[in-house]
């Protein structure tokens, strides 16, 4: 159910270890309706006492905007301290030369106020949060809360796929044994696609997702320990091998 660009590396994965994957791109990922908040927070980038990316995604989005402006993304940011939900975000970071100062333990907002708190106190420090539209409150309200300026800016957009390909609803309709899910908008807009019918347990990447899946239904078979998608691929797997033995 991820987006085009992003399923591949699941996808790889998972038929690797001889599973038969469906694709249904649940969402698409677009950039902000507005670019020039997010273009400001990159010029300006230096005066932050602290950048805080929540995706990978975020990070690109972060790097085109940065391109589009004239400045190089990684100077932007070189003054300032780096904080990433998860590894792969982190990953995302390194790639463009630069360090990762802070990385949770476990993979989500809540985590990271409670890592950032612990590295140093916030009262004062300007932050920025580059992140997605709609995105949960916790990560800004916790850090405001800890006595910070924090500033949020729309990065991209998660966005309901309108038009799903017929043969992937046939295939599904047939019959699946797990459905994957790695955010809350793809678990909502594949229920919407299939007419609202649970088809299968979920195998999620986190607890966030994970919430979003039992609220409309589903039974959670898998979830990722850790919240990566490497860490949903063992989590499926250690599932299967479990139901086989069993």
């Amino acid at each position: 159910t991820r987006a085009v660009s992003q399923a591949d590396g699941l996808v790889a994965a998972l038929e690797t270890l001889g599973a038969r994957v469906v694709r249904l791109p649940a969402i698409r990922v677009e950039p902000a309706v507005d670019q020039a908040p997010l273009r400001r927070a990159v010029q300006n980038a230096s005066g932050y006492h602290w950048v805080i990316f929540t995706s990978a995604n975020g990070v690109d989005f972060f790097r085109t905007a940065a391109k589009d402006v004239g400045v190089d993304a990684k100077g932007a940011l070189a003054s300032t301290r780096l904080c990433c939900v998860g590894p792969a975000t982190a990953s995302a970071i390194e790639a463009l030369g630069l360090t990762v100062e802070v990385v949770p333990e476990t993979h989500r907002a809540e985590a990271v106020v409670d890592a950032l708190s612990a590295h140093q106190s916030l009262r004062g420090k300007r932050v920025l949060i580059p992140t997605v539209a709609e995105a949960r409150p916790v990560l800004r309200d916790g850090l405001r809360e800890l006595g910070a300026e924090v500033d949020t800016v729309t990065a991209y957009r998660n966005l309901s796929v309108e038009y799903p390909d017929p043969d992937a609803l046939d295939q599904i309709e047939e019959g699946v044994d797990l459905v994957t899910f790695t955010s809350p908008s793809a678990v909502q807009s594949f229920h919407r696609l299939v007419g609202g019918e649970v088809v299968a347990d979920a195998g999620v990447i986190g607890p966030v997702t994970a919430d979003a899946a039992r609220d409309l239904g589903y039974r959670v078979a898998a979830e990722a320990d850790p919240f990566t998608i490497s860490g949903l691929v063992e989590a499926i797997s250690r599932h299967f091998e479990e139901g086989w033995h069993g």
